[in-house]
């Protein structure tokens, strides 16, 4: 389950209990409502399919949402050069040229993702935060540096 207060729109996530679309869809959110609950539902999500099959959006109990796990394959689809194999992904910010150009790091931990801001020329490097799943990633993309979430799966 995601919490709503965690979503926003145009996040990528999975289905994982069969209601309007069938068990394992990846959707993508379109609208959120927290305040709609019932005993253990928390809130709804309006849904639509990525494979475009269903003739929603639909709404979703919360309950039944979760996250699509990071993976090295959506890292690359998504324009993330492969540093280390299957460890260390990197995507400028800026033009590569300046001597202070800036990149996107997500690098793997035990457990999870951290994603970093680093500069070419310096060891500086900032913790952004640590993400397992790719609608964290996307949220980090747009709520911290402010750039387009849109991303591929």
């Amino acid at each position: 389950m995601i919490k709503p207060e965690d979503l926003r729109r145009g996040n990528l996530v999975r289905v994982n209990h069969d209601c309007m679309f069938p068990k394992g869809t990846m959707c993508v959110v379109t609208d959120i409502n927290p305040l709609k609950v019932f005993d253990d539902k928390k809130g709804v999500v309006t849904l639509y399919a990525i494979n475009d099959e269903d003739d929603g959006p639909w709404g979703v109990w919360c309950n039944y949402v979760e996250g699509i796990s990071v993976t090295p394959e959506i890292l690359n689809k998504n324009g993330f050069k492969e540093e280390v194999v299957g460890e260390y992904y990197t995507k400028p910010l800026d033009n590569e040229e300046y001597s202070l150009a800036r990149f996107l790091a997500v690098e793997r931990k035990s457990c999870n993702w951290a994603v970093f801001i680093k500069y070419c020329s310096l060891p500086d490097h900032v913790l952004l935060r640590h993400i397992q799943y790719v609608h964290e990633l996307q949220n980090t993309l747009w709520g911290v540096l402010g750039f387009d979430a849109k991303l591929k799966l």
